[in-house]
């Protein structure tokens, strides 16, 4: 499906096979020339509809010039590799988010990482042989690219007469950029603000300095200042409230943080084993990825701010008060 934003402005739905069902990206038009930011998922019948979708406004695939990525999930970068190929597209992201996806395909490197990690907080060897069985698939649908330019905070980028600024919004992912259209008043906020749910938060599992939630609350504070009339997120309807969403985010991780923290009390307990106080013992298997990763967020920052203390226990890390 696509929709008219604005002249020379469109945003294309295209299909995921997760909850949220769908992924937009957004196309401009200059003349015989197209920028697509974001591409969607490579799973079947993404790229034909992506070329129909094309078609009905007169251009094409291979129309599109510049591929504008906001984050390397495979819902948002599948089809960037593929779409290269086919257009000789120039492909921008940040220079973490190019790290970040060079790192997510060398098999031996993510494998390692995640067996120390996962193992560290709480999952069994098992569980984890089942997550890197689920990343080696999804990496296989994702078509492989490398960037062509490293973007910068506050860039402006051209597009015909269209100028649009790079902010880089880390937090939902390291590396992480949204893109502000000043003159417009609108917002391209890929995951970082989406107007019904609350991004998940994870770990870099390369990069042990990046704090997701520290991050994630500093880009919406960043976000929050600037003069936004219209928001066109990666997954939902488009909305106009960005004060009132940022502050129900901020609130949600807040009240977030208090859970977690009250369970931390009796037994010193592994991520893994609070995850499941919070959101539950019998999630299925990535959603159980996701509830860890959102909770190891939270301990983290709680350890930082000196509210709890991380100890370790046999081959598991563990939470206690202090």
């Amino acid at each position: 499906m696509i929709n008219k934003i604005s002249d020379n402005f469109y945003a294309i739905t295209l299909p995921m096979p997760f909850r949220l069902k769908h992924v937009h990206v957004y196309a401009l038009v200059n003349g015989n020339d197209v920028a697509l930011f974001d591409t969607g998922f490579n799973v079947g019948g993404s790229y034909e509809k992506l070329e129909n979708d094309l078609k009905s406004i007169g251009q094409s695939i291979k129309s599109i010039r510049d591929i504008y990525i906001t984050h390397v999930h495979a819902d948002h970068c599948g089809m960037a590799g593929l779409i290269k190929e086919k257009s000789g597209a120039k492909i921008h992201l940040s220079p973490t988010a190019d790290e970040s996806n060079q790192n997510y395909n060398n098999t031996d490197l993510l494998t390692r990482q995640m067996k120390k990690f996962y193992l560290l907080h709480g999952l069994t060897e098992q569980e984890i042989e089942g997550l890197i069985v689920m990343f080696s698939g999804l990496r296989d649908i994702i078509s492989i690219f490398k960037g062509d330019d490293h973007l910068q905070p506050n860039k402006i980028c051209e597009f015909g007469d269209w100028n649009f600024e790079v902010i880089f919004t880390p937090g939902h992912s390291n590396g992480h950029v949204c893109y502000y259209f000043r003159k417009q008043k609108f917002l391209l906020s890929g995951d970082t603000i989406l107007p019904q749910i609350t991004p998940n938060l994870s770990p870099d599992l390369v990069d042990e300095d990046f704090r997701p939630l520290h991050s994630f609350l500093a880009s919406l504070a960043a976000l929050e200042k600037l003069p936004v009339e219209k928001i066109y997120p990666g997954h939902g309807n488009a909305f106009s409230d960005l004060k009132t969403r940022t502050r129900e985010m901020r609130e949600h991780h807040a009240e977030r943080s208090r859970l977690i923290f009250n369970c931390i009390t009796g037994k010193p307990k592994t991520t893994f084993q609070v995850s499941q106080v919070i959101f539950g013992s019998d999630l299925p298997d990535f959603d159980k990825f996701l509830a860890l990763n959102e909770t190891y967020v939270h301990l983290l920052e709680l350890k930082l701010q000196g509210a709890i203390k991380e100890d370790i226990s046999g081959q598991n890390l563990v939470y206690r008060l202090v």
